[in-house]
């Protein structure tokens, strides 16, 4: 694919996901609606789920190429994420929904992924990685505490998940995620 395009010559806001299938996607959307209902805020729409695995901020668009070819080599683990919890973070005042564990295999991905990115500049954010799907932004009061999620473990025919590099938009009716390319998980 020609990646010096339209894209190849503006800015673009990037991350590398786990991003759902729409089975998948529907499925962690209905487990979290009953929270989603007692919160005010401004829920995220189901087509934008995913969980980050390395968020690369403004981008030249003519890096895509290098950056699609970190996410095509070689085959990538399955990740399999169990949610069970819901947390309220008060600092960027987001509800998530929150694995039981940390799964080996995400770690794994990440540390593969900065492997590929830091020779081509990019520096890894110091933190460890925490799984999360970010439910509802800009919440303007603090949720009750008692917030649920029905336990949902991803799964279903097929695999429930994709490694993508994703692009971020803002639109005025809020912020929008495309991947621009994806890969499947072993």
């Amino acid at each position: 694919m020609n990646w010096a395009g339209e894209r190849g010559t503006r800015t673009l806001r990037l991350f590398y996901a786990l991003w759902p299938n729409d089975g998948c996607c529907a499925a962690l959307a209905a487990a979290a609606a009953p929270a989603i209902a007692q919160v005010v805020g401004q829920p995220v729409p189901p087509g934008n789920l995913h969980v980050t695995l390395a968020f690369l901020g403004m981008v030249p668009g003519r890096s895509l190429g290098d950056l699609v070819s970190v996410g095509g080599r070689g085959t990538w683990p399955a990740v399999e994420l169990a949610f069970a919890r819901i947390e309220y973070w008060v600092e960027p005042k987001v509800l998530v929904a929150l694995p039981s564990e940390v799964p080996a295999a995400g770690c794994a991905m990440v540390d593969r992924l900065w492997q590929g990115l830091e020779p081509l500049g990019f520096q890894r954010e110091q933190r460890p990685w925490q799984p999360h799907l970010t439910l509802v932004r800009r919440i303007r009061r603090p949720p009750p505490d008692d917030l649920d999620i029905a336990p949902f473990a991803g799964r279903g025919p097929g695999p429930a998940w994709r490694l993508a590099l994703v692009e971020s938009s803002s639109y005025p009716g809020g912020v929008r995620y495309k991947p621009l390319a994806d890969w499947p998980l072993a």
